[in-house]
């Protein structure tokens, strides 16, 4: 099982850098495009937003009424 576990996380690592390379493209577009700076850093913010709940997610954070809780 751990080699299995090691090449999910790579494999799984290598899309989230695609992932990331297309949401910075997205961003660097919509700056030439003169979108509205507070447009750019709603994007910005949601893209770390997201990266954020993925981490609390993979770590085993629970997000519920109570707040965070340890799983």
């Amino acid at each position: 099982m751990g080699l299995l576990n090691f090449l999910e996380k790579g494999v799984n690592k290598f899309f989230d850098g695609l992932k990331k390379g297309a949401a910075d493209s997205v961003t660097k577009k919509a700056e030439m495009q003169d979108l509205p700076p507070h447009a750019i850093e709603a994007m910005k913010s949601l893209e770390d937003n997201y990266h954020e709940f993925m981490d609390m997610l993979e770590n085993g954070i629970e997000v519920g009424d109570e707040g965070q809780k340890e799983k």
